[in-house]
């Protein structure tokens, strides 16, 4: 049985005053009710539509796109976030800092995996980046020169550690401060931390979700946002019990939301979600 052909990736031209010429990603989605325009911190377009739209209907709104793209690309442009590898990894929960090592060919990953404790393929076409962690060091082979493929393989790799360590840890506090350890997943979210939820209905009983860059984070404003969580188990909303419960866990919960807001605008190149809205 032959399988069908992938379908093709839509897209959407826009052209700015200067000649620049930036394209669109089309994004279709059933829940949608009109289209949305959004530029990510690595600089995508994405412009999301109602799913039954034909194509034709969503270029003729282009105009409409053009203001607000011809002021939003310039400030981009002028803030965007250096697109190069980091030097090291540290994940103070884990309590490591891991040297990031561009180390040669494709072919020469593959011959050296039998000793690496975790490994990681991404791919675009031709281009192929093998990561392995071998001791504390991250060693990048293949298409070392793609920042934006190396970038997907240490997210990978991290967001896999995450899912190791980040469920015990918020479960570790909760039984030390009261609170029934809850179900906790961990995410690649576009734009928060974390979140708690009811699921479906409300009815369900409360899950946590993290997301897998909260490793990243020093340990006072990771226990932070694992109390910011915790709390909605018992206060599903911001009221001023809400307040209370969290200042009793953290007393400097006002400075530490700050340190979290901080945090999410200075996250490195690498760690950046690939498909979010820009930071303010």
């Amino acid at each position: 049985m032959i399988a069908p052909a992938p379908k093709a990736e839509e897209s959407v031209p826009f052209v700015l005053k200067s000649g620049e010429v930036l394209t669109a990603t089309v994004r279709r989605s059933a829940r949608s009710r009109r289209p949305r325009l959004s530029l990510s911190p690595r600089g995508g377009l994405s412009l999301g539509i109602p799913a039954a739209w034909p194509l034709s209907r969503v270029r003729a709104l282009v105009p409409d796109f053009l203001p607000w793209l011809e002021r939003a690309w310039p400030r981009f442009a002028a803030s965007r976030p250096e697109a190069a590898l980091p030097e090291k990894i540290v994940l103070p929960l884990a309590g490591r800092a891991l040297t990031v090592v561009p180390a040669g060919a494709f072919a020469a990953g593959r011959a050296a995996s039998a000793g690496a404790s975790a490994l990681v393929r991404v791919g675009a076409g031709s281009r192929r980046v093998l990561l392995l962690e071998t001791g504390e060091s991250l060693r990048l082979f293949g298409a070392t020169d793609d920042v934006a493929l190396c970038s997907q393989a240490l997210g990978r790799w991290c967001r896999a550690v995450a899912g190791r360590l980040l469920p015990p840890h918020v479960a570790a506090l909760a039984r030390a401060h009261g609170f029934t350890p809850p179900a906790v997943a961990v995410r690649d979210q576009r734009s928060r931390w974390g979140s708690c939820s009811r699921g479906r209905g409300g009815t369900a009983a409360p899950h946590i979700q993290l997301n897998w860059r909260a490793l990243l984070l020093p340990r006072p404003l990771l226990d932070h946002l694992c109390f910011h969580e915790l709390c909605h188990l018992r206060h599903m909303d911001h009221s001023p019990a809400y307040r209370a419960e969290l200042a009793r866990l953290s007393p400097d919960w006002a400075a530490q939301e700050r340190g979290l807001s901080r945090a999410w605008r200075e996250l490195p190149f690498w760690a950046l979600p690939a498909d979010a809205p820009p930071r303010g």
